[in-house]
């Protein structure tokens, strides 16, 4: 008796994998929306003894099926139609991921003196510790590093620049869209991510009603403080102590 033949496992492996399999497109069902026409076409040209009506007919009828079909389909998801680099292909699903809301993060080590220090000693330590990092920034980030005087107001504005900043990887970088809140970005992945927390002293309230995870326990959100000269993530022991 023969060994049974290997299935081929097509379980998503990354978040651009499970993105995707929620967004397939059908089929259009051509040959349906073609005698569908069909017969309306013959209708027009019965009723009314006129050929190039029943073309006319026939014609229209395809079209707005089509539209129907198309309108219909479900739509890309933000992450991946925002995605430019392919950041989604590298988030594993089985990866422990520390999701970081950059923006929020910056504005807290600005506001204590610190600028992009507190954002990239956690992100190396938490790398260190084996976390996936990503890190989603505002679009007016390279504004309000330029006001602060991270670099020439001439400077060109790239990834590279905030990977230099912060001390993070290209492939760690995700810049929303102007016009929108990373927020929305940082909830959505945490909500896809089966093993992942948020660094971010946001509590996203606004987001509540449509994630009720946020309410239902608060192990998703490690905020950061600064005690006794050390940078501390609540709910979240550093195997070293961070000094600044």
């Amino acid at each position: 008796m023969g060994l049974p033949l290997a299935t081929e496992d097509k379980s998503p492996v990354t978040l651009a994998d499970k993105l995707n399999s929620k967004t397939i497109r059908q089929p259009v069902k051509v040959l349906r929306i073609m005698l569908i026409s069909l017969f309306f076409g013959v209708l027009f040209w019965w009723a009314f003894s006129a050929p190039l009506l029943g073309l006319v007919a026939a014609i229209f009828c395809v079209i707005f099926l089509l539209l129907l079909n198309i309108q219909k389909r479900p739509k890309t998801n933000f992450l991946i139609s925002n995605d430019k680099h392919g950041f989604m292909n590298a988030l594993k699903l089985s990866d422990k991921t520390a999701i970081f809301d950059g923006s929020n993060i910056y504005h807290f080590g600005h506001e204590n003196g610190l600028d992009a220090q507190p954002l990239g000693m956690i992100v190396n330590q938490l790398r260190a510790e084996g976390y996936r990092i990503v890190s989603f920034f505002d679009a007016n980030i390279f504004h309000t590093l330029n006001e602060h005087g991270a670099f020439d107001s001439d400077q060109r504005h790239s990834v590279t620049m905030l990977e230099d900043i912060f001390g993070l990887r290209g492939d760690e970088i995700y810049v929303v869209p102007s016009g929108v809140q990373a927020d929305l970005f940082v909830v959505e992945t945490l909500s896809l991510l089966p093993i992942s927390f948020a660094v971010t002293n946001d509590r996203f309230r606004d987001y509540e009603a449509k994630y009720n995870f946020l309410t239902k326990d608060r192990s998703w959100r490690k905020g950061v403080t600064i005690k006794d000269g050390k940078l501390l993530l609540y709910q979240h022991s550093f195997k070293e102590p961070l000094v600044v």
